[in-house]
């Protein structure tokens, strides 16, 4: 079977796995306990989904049909401006609060910004001018020789990682470690997301990894890098892009219209929550004078989760929108 999945036109589905995704990433910087919930089977797969669904569209007219400069100046006024804004008032109102402007800056360079996640803008940004030079590859190429390529790159990238101990603070800006997932993107725009025997098979052999890797302490170098992203190999994105996706469709299936309708508004503004999600998780305040670790865990969870996602919704609805009804 194949999940549908449109090449042309709005499809709600795409912003429903966005949605899902967003909640999933904030829920990823507020829950405490990840590892009874088996989280790293559904929530540490948003970034690989956003980064399926970027190639996706990316490709999904033909890999023929991309160039280097095919949206550099939406890749600015959607990704860049919004970030480098919401950066700012971080620097400045951390500068103010710590009264120290060097160390608030050393650590907004280092990192790639400021809050959790910060990372992921500087992945998408790799990944928007990468995908035209694949692109050129994967016009020259079979899919099995392509597999070959992606895989042996891959293989390659974890040695060299494995020898060569990429300091951590670099290695969670690089891409590399996401590389699969421009294969696994092409798959979805050429032949559709696919549910067989031969996608389920791979599925469960990702999920075997996965779980050896948020489990166990088996140091699996030089195949995989053993480092802080322990879950992020090429073996483990199959799940990423075929079952796990999957799961999400039939869920998609039995949500009521209602609940299809939140998650696909969380979806159209998922780069807007992701950023105020960001701002959210640096500004909290500790909840400790409640005395009780029990009600400042709950808490914290629902606070942070809703103060992430609620105003963005708000503005969007009464300000932007009522915005462009009036022309302003």
């Amino acid at each position: 079977m194949y999940i549908p999945i449109k090449k042309d036109g709005y499809d709600p589905f795409i912003d429903y796995l966005k949605g899902m995704s967003i909640l999933f990433v904030v829920l990823t910087h507020c829950l405490v306990g990840k590892e009874y919930i088996l989280f790293s089977l559904w929530g540490t797969q948003a970034v690989p989904l956003f980064l399926l669904i970027q190639v996706f569209h990316a490709y999904k007219k033909g890999v023929d049909n991309i160039t280097i400069s095919y949206n550099l100046r939406k890749l600015f006024q959607r990704i860049l401006k919004p970030f480098i804004l919401l950066l700012a008032i971080e620097i400045i109102l951390l500068a103010v609060y710590k009264q120290d402007w060097i160390s608030v800056l050393k650590t907004a360079v280092l990192y790639g910004g400021i809050g959790p996640g910060s990372y992921y803008v500087w992945i998408y940004i790799q990944f928007f001018f990468l995908l035209p030079i694949a692109a050129k590859l994967i016009c020259r190429m079979n899919e099995v020789s392509l597999f070959f390529l992606f895989a042996c790159v891959c293989i390659g990238i974890e040695i060299l990682s494995s020898y060569i101990q990429i300091h951590p603070i670099l290695y969670r800006l690089l891409f590399i470690r996401y590389i699969f997932l421009i294969y696994l993107g092409y798959l979805w725009a050429s032949k559709g997301i696919a549910i067989n025997k031969i996608t389920i098979f791979l599925s469960v052999v990702s999920i075997i990894f996965i779980l050896v890797f948020a489990y166990t302490d088996w140091d699996l170098e030089p195949l995989f890098a053993n480092n802080e992203w322990r879950l992020f190999h090429w073996i483990t994105y199959f799940y990423t892009a075929y079952l796990f996706v999957y799961l999400l469709y039939k869920l998609y299936q039995y949500m009521d219209e209602r609940m299809k309708m939140f998650c696909c508004t969380l979806g159209k503004y998922s780069y807007e929550i992701f950023l105020f999600q960001m701002f959210v998780f640096t500004f909290f305040p500790s909840l400790d004078f409640l005395g009780n670790q029990f009600i400042e865990v709950t808490l914290r969870i629902v606070l942070t989760t809703a103060l992430s996602i609620f105003p963005v919704l708000l503005y969007k609805k009464f300000v932007v929108n009522k915005t462009k009804k009036l022309n302003i």
